[in-house]
């Protein structure tokens, strides 16, 4: 493999011995800087060091036509320079000459190592840079007239829109031009210094234009992939990928589909409609790992690369699978070593609001992509799912369109060497003189300013869909799981790491919300609803029971908010107990209102009510002074006692002599069919009881044996023998 024994950088930060400290280092106090524009989800921010020295460098070296970031900054001009500089704007090296042939700089990128830089021109040359040097590598010249037909180059004055070194490698690259030219360049050191050059493709009839072509990077980690040098080449017409190494050969190839808008089979989008757009990005192999924590082990899983496309607004990702048994770092276990299985299967495809004109990977198994009006979005392929993150960061992003100017094609403008995407974060260079990096917020990011603004019942409940995984939105920092999947193990990692901070967030609240005077009911009754919701959810009924009732119970009329937001869960079961001191305050509360009698008598018909939780008198007493007779014959059968309830709803309606001449046990007070009634109670309760039914739901009395023995009991009291 042709791999420098060690590389300093990789393109993300989820990987083995990540260098994130190096790289943060190289671009400190990056976020101590003012923030421009925050979404909920994103945050811009520019590198004001290297903004203000711009218009300076630019006055004197030329406007910015092309840019690269990653551990430093490489910057083309239209006057056929490369400035690479740091994140304070202070220039490391210069690159190239004013007077030079090569013309303006059309794209740049760096290799892995960040030591090696290459260039394209848009005369179409094509040079590799020692930028610590100053020295040139290699040059790829463009087609003369005399040439013969076996030379390879780009065509002379057609720019070079997309360059960048296969792998690991500083001496293998590609490069494409805007006239469709894809060129695989090798740099041969031996005796002396030679470069073999291969062309790729070049359009025919059935392709209109060339959107990118890419090498499949390094991901940090040796995977069996590395060996084969795949290149990705997207036309109009066909996605095509092929192998570099050991001889060039085509190993896919899907040709372009217009995707059919939904609810209607006529309308077509795609490239019935110009301008043209399309864009792709290879994510590398990678090794993932988990430190260990308390409850769990250090884990360590590998995956193959995956590679993101987009045809005018349809998004597709293809992940590279391998149908022989093959090693931890995807190498093969078979005596040949043969690649020969290697194969591409579809795993998504997605249908953007509008065309996308620039897509990278963000992050594992997230693609962050821009539409042609500059609007940002991510989309998570495992989760099948999309978020809109931002607008592009304050002033417009200034696309190259270099396929429009060499083909007279309505094409997109080109981003790619406006946009940055490199470890988790993005880098555009806006206008002509500000350079902005932007990140996705993690999860605990999101929650700080809203505790910070007090906004306190926002905070607790996004928390609360951390915690449960529901928020319907990227969330960076918490395990995802895919779409469809269910995994234990990721969300009791997930409730471990929001739980006590939503804890913490509801404490906060209750104490800040509650120190305020002024406070209004309409926030009360808000963060009661919230507070009531996380604990069910984190099943942290000491919190809801104890701090947050404490809360509420100091003032009568607070306190029949808290009642009045935790009636609904009790009405659907999902809570089934309440302690005693919350139990008489709803009977006290709710029982000296008449509107809320009937209420009561509901809310005590759900609540599981077993011996010695709750003060059994003073639930009697109300039962009995309100006539909730339904409620007084539940109690009594939860309490094991089947024949209380006949005698004293017997006793309280009359002798029984009078049953048959007082319609008022039979109806209630109005004269209209009432469930309260006496009368239908006990018949309802005597049908439901001697089939050895629970009383009023219907549900079986279990154990067998204690049904038998109600039915029995009841019977001889109704019917002596």
């Amino acid at each position: 493999m042709d791999r420098d024994a060690s590389i300093s950088s990789t393109p993300l930060s989820t990987l083995e011995s990540s260098p994130e400290a190096e790289y943060e280092s190289r671009i400190a106090n990056l976020d101590s800087t003012p923030v421009q524009c925050t979404t909920e989800h994103f945050s811009w921010r520019q590198l004001t060091d290297l903004s203000e020295k711009l218009p300076e460098l630019q006055e004197q070296l030329g406007q910015i036509s092309a840019s690269c970031m990653g551990d430093c900054v490489a910057l083309g001009t239209v006057r056929g320079l490369v400035i690479v500089a740091d994140y304070l704007g202070r220039v490391k090296s210069m690159l190239g000459s004013p007077t030079s042939p090569y013309g303006a700089v059309s794209a740049v990128a760096f290799s892995v190592d960040h030591l090696a830089l290459v260039a394209g021109y848009a005369s179409g040359y094509v040079v590799v840079w020692d930028w610590a040097k100053g020295t040139t590598v290699s040059v790829s010249r463009p087609l003369q007239p005399g040439d013969g037909p076996g030379v390879a180059g780009h065509p002379a004055d057609t720019a070079v829109t997309f360059v960048g070194f296969i792998g690991a490698s500083k001496h293998r690259y590609v490069s494409s031009s805007a006239g469709g030219y894809v060129l695989y360049h090798h740099i041969v050191r031996r005796l002396l210094t030679t470069m073999s050059t291969v062309q790729l493709s070049s359009l025919d009839q059935t392709a209109d234009i060339l959107f990118e072509a890419a090498p499949l990077a390094y991901g940090g980690h040796a995977c069996a992939t590395d060996d084969l040098g795949l290149v990705a080449v997207l036309t109009s017409a066909h996605l095509t990928i092929i192998k570099t190494r050991h001889g060039v050969e085509q190993r896919y190839r899907q040709a372009c589909q217009a995707p059919t808008l939904a609810g209607n089979s006529k309308k077509q989008r795609s490239f019935t409609k110009r301008p043209y757009a399309g864009c792709l990005s290879w994510l590398p192999a990678l090794r993932h790992q988990r430190a260990a924590t308390a409850t769990d082990p250090a884990t360590s899983h590998f995956t193959l690369p995956k590679l993101a496309y987009s045809w005018g607004s349809s998004i597709h990702v293809l992940a590279l699978e391998l149908d022989h048994k093959v090693a931890a770092n995807g190498a093969p276990l078979d005596s040949s070593g043969s690649l020969a299985h290697l194969r591409f299967e579809a795993v998504s495809m997605w249908e953007a609001i509008e065309d996308v004109v620039y897509c990278r990977w963000i992050d594992t198994d997230v693609l962050f992509y821009m539409t042609r009006s500059q609007r940002m979005f991510v989309f998570e392929v495992g989760l099948r799912q999309e978020t809109e993150i931002c607008a592009s960061p304050p002033g417009s992003i200034a696309g190259q369109p270099w396929v429009t100017l060499a083909t007279g094609v309505e094409a997109e403008p080109s981003y790619a060497q406006a946009i940055t995407v490199c470890r988790r974060r993005v880098f555009a260079v806006c206008g002509t003189s500000s350079v902005y990096t932007g990140r996705l917020l993690a999860w605990t990011e999101r929650l700080e300013p809203l505790a910070e603004q007090s906004r306190h019942v926002d905070a607790i409940t996004l928390a609360t869909g951390f915690y449960q995984g529901r928020t319907g939105q990227i969330v960076v920092g918490l395990p995802r799981q895919s779409h469809g999947g269910s995994n234990a193990a990721l969300e009791k990692r997930r409730h471990a790491l929001v739980g006590s901070k939503l804890v913490e967030l509801m404490r906060t609240a209750l104490r800040q919300t509650f120190g305020d005077k002024h406070v209004g009911d309409s926030l009360l009754r808000a963060l009661a609803s919230v507070c009531v919701v996380a604990c069910l959810a984190t099943d942290n009924q000491p919190l809801l029971f104890g701090e947050v009732f404490e809360r509420y119970m100091a003032n009568p009329h607070r306190m029949r908010m808290y009642l009045e937001t935790i009636e609904p869960f009790i009405l659907s079961g999902d809570i089934a107990r309440l302690p005693p001191q919350i139990l008489n305050a709803m009977v006290d509360s709710y029982g000296a209102t008449p509107q809320l009698v009937r209420r009561l008598g509901e809310l005590l018909m759900n609540l599981r009510l077993s011996p010695g939780e709750f003060d059994i008198d003073r639930v009697l007493s109300s039962c009995r002074q309100h006539r909730l007779w339904r409620t007084f014959a539940r109690v009594w059968l939860s309490m094991g006692d089947p024949v209380a309830p006949v005698i004293s709803i017997l006793a309280a309606a009359g002798s029984e002599d009078d049953l048959s001449s007082d319609s008022s046990v039979f109806v209630g007070d109005d004269g209209d069919d009432d469930d309260e009634s006496p009368g239908i109670v006990i018949f309802d309760y005597l049908d439901m009881v001697i089939r050895g039914r629970r009383y009023p739901d219907g549900k079986s009395i279990k154990p067998q044996a204690v049904a038998e023995q109600y039915s029995t009991l009841v019977t001889e009291l109704v019917m002596p023998p």
